[in-house]
Order: C-alpha cells, then structure tokens, then sequence
C-alpha cells in the first residue's frame, strides 16, 4: 500500500461508505433480476428443446412404421452378402472390388455426413 492510499483511508476514516448510498441494494436487485430471467429462459430452451425432439422422435416413428419392414429386409440382405463374402475363398477381381467400393461408399459418406451434422449442431448449441 503506498502513502496516496493510506493517506485516503485516514481521510474517510470515519466517513460511512459515502459511496454507497443504496447502490450495493440496487445493484443486487439488478442482478436477482437478471438471474430470474436468465432461469426463465433456460428453462424455456429446455422445453422447447424437448418439444423437438419429441417431434423428431414422432417423426421417425412415422417413417420406420412405414419402412421399417423394407430396411429390415435389407439389412439382412446385406449381412447375408457379407457372411457370403467371409466365407467364401478369396479372389480377386478389379470389377468386383469397384463394386465393393461403391456400395459401401454411399452408406460412409451418410454417416460421415451425420456425424459432421452433428457436430456443428452440437457447436452451435454451445455458443
């Protein structure tokens, strides 16, 4: 503490917080409003947040009821292929492989895809 500061706390030394005059009251009433508020609307993007994704999951029940017996079907097709494919010899062929490729390069990228989606949803929820 240097003597400017000492100086002043003998000044006001018998001065009740003449600064305050009722600002410490204001200000906390400032910030219970503020805090109230901000409560309010945490909890207003919790609801809504949860409303979306009920309408979401509605959604999707909606399309599985309607393609769920088609996906199923194919899902087994493809772990048939694939067994097949296991345990069959291996050979090789520059046809055959493209074809591998190619099937398996469409459901990458839509993952691939949801999960950057994801990911800057997740980024833009945290901001």
């Amino acid at each position: 503490m240097n003597d400017f500061d000492a100086l002043l706390k003998r000044s006001f030394a018998e001065a009740h917080e003449p600064a305050d005059d009722g600002f410490s009251v204001n200000v906390g009433r400032g910030v219970a409003r503020s805090e109230a508020a901000l409560k309010v609307r945490n909890t207003t993007y919790a609801v809504g947040m949860a409303a979306a994704g009920a309408t979401i999951l509605y959604g999707a029940y909606g399309l599985v009821g309607i393609f769920g017996q088609e996906i199923l079907a194919t899902a087994g097709l493809e772990v048939a292929r694939a067994h097949s494919a296991i345990s069959s010899a291996p050979t090789f062929s520059v046809q055959g492989m493209m074809q591998t490729l190619g099937a398996g390069l469409s459901q990458g990228l839509l993952v691939l895809g949801a999960l950057a989606g994801g990911a800057v949803v997740y980024r833009q929820v945290q901001e």
